[in-house]
C-alpha cells in the first residue's frame, strides 16, 4: 500500500485548480471577445441597413409623378420606409431584428420597382402619345400652311377678276347749273350761281363684270379737299367714303349712259375755285373729272 505525504496532497489539489482558473480565464477572455466582434458586427450591419433605407428615401424623393394614383402609391411606400428607418435607429441590435429588417427592405425593394415600373410605362406611353401629338400638330401646321397659300391665291385671283371685271367710266362730264324762278336750268361757270352739279359717264361692262344692279357714288371735292354736300358715308370692305350723291343702275348693258343732278345744300356756299369729280361703284374707283368755276 502506497501512501503520500499530506504535502503532495495539497500540492496536487493547488495545480488542478491553477489549470482550471487558467482554462475559465481563457475561455472568458475568448467569449468576450466574441462578443465584443459579434456586437461590433450587429452595429455594422445596423448602420447598413440604415444606410440603405435612407438611401431607399433619397430614391422616392428624386421622383416627381403628375398622376395622382402613382403619386399616392409612392407617398405609401416612402412612409413605409421612413417608419422602419426610425424603429431601426431606436432597436436594440438583435440578429433576429436586423434579419427582419432586411427581410422587410427587399419588399419594399420589390414593392418600389413595381411602382417605378409603372412610371416608366406611364413616360413610354406619354412620349407615344405626345409624338403623336406633334405628328398631328406638324400635320395641321402644313395644311394652315396649305390653306394660306391657297386663301392668298384665291385673293390675288379675285383681285385680278375684280380689276377685269369692274365697270369702265368713260366721257365723264361735270356742269354746274343754276335753276331758275320757272324751275328751268341753266349751265354756268360763276360759283355763286351754282345751285346744282349735273354728272354724267358712260359705263361700260363685259363679261366678267358681275350682273345685277349696281351702285354708283359721285363724290365732289373743293379746293381744300371738303366733300361738297356730302349725303352720307359709304362703309364697304374696310373703306370709308364720302360721297355727294348716288344712283343704282339696273341691268348695265356693254354701254350705259348714267347722270345724277346733285343739288348744293342750301346753307353750303360754293367757292370759286377748281372742283374735283370721282365717280365709284361701290368701293371701286372708276373715273374722275374735274370743273373750274369763277
Amino acid at each position: 500500500m502506497l501512501v503520500f505525504p499530506q504535502n503532495f496532497n495539497y500540492k496536487l489539489i493547488i495545480g488542478t485548480l491553477v489549470i482550471v482558473i487558467t482554462v475559465l480565464g481563457a475561455y472568458s477572455i475568448s467569449y468576450f471577445n466574441s462578443s465584443k466582434n459579434q456586437e461590433e458586427f450587429l452595429e455594422q450591419e445596423k448602420k447598413l441597413v440604415q444606410n440603405e433605407l435612407k438611401e431607399m428615401i433619397s430614391l422616392y424623393e428624386d421622383v416627381s409623378v403628375e398622376n395622382q394614383v402613382v403619386k399616392t402609391r409612392l407617398e405609401t411606400s416612402k412612409t413605409k420606409v421612413e417608419s422602419i428607418l426610425n424603429v431601426v435607429k431606436n432597436a436594440k441590435t438583435d440578429v433576429s431584428l436586423i434579419n427582419k429588417y432586411k427581410s422587410q427592405i427587399h419588399t419594399l425593394k420589390n414593392e418600389r420597382e413595381g411602382v417605378f415600373d409603372h412610371i416608366d410605362s406611364l413616360v413610354r406611353n406619354n412620349n407615344i402619345l405626345q409624338s403623336q401629338v406633334d405628328s398631328v400638330s406638324q400635320q395641321s401646321e402644313t395644311q394652315k400652311l396649305e390653306i394660306d397659300s391657297l386663301v392668298l391665291k384665291n385673293q390675288k385671283l379675285y383681285k385680278i377678276i375684280n380689276e377685269v371685271g369692274k365697270l369702265k367710266a368713260n366721257q365723264i362730264t361735270v356742269s354746274a347749273l343754276n335753276t331758275s324762278s320757272s324751275l328751268r336750268f341753266f349751265e354756268t361757270n360763276k360759283a355763286s350761281e351754282a345751285d346744282y352739279f349735273e354728272v354724267c359717264t358712260t359705263l361700260e361692262s363685259n363679261m366678267y363684270t358681275n350682273k345685277g344692279s349696281k351702285n354708283i357714288y359721285v363724290q365732289i371735292v373743293d379746293a381744300n379737299d371738303k366733300i361738297v354736300s356730302e349725303r352720307g358715308i359709304l362703309k364697304f370692305q374696310g373703306k370709308h367714303i364720302g360721297y355727294s350723291g348716288k344712283t343704282t343702275i339696273k341691268n348695265i348693258a356693254d354701254k350705259t349712259t348714267a347722270c345724277l343732278k346733285i343739288s348744293v345744300k342750301n346753307k353750303e356756299r360754293l367757292e370759286a375755285g377748281s372742283y374735283s369729280v370721282n365717280i365709284f361703284e361701290n368701293a371701286t374707283f372708276l373715273g374722275n373729272t374735274s370743273i373750274a368755276l369763277n
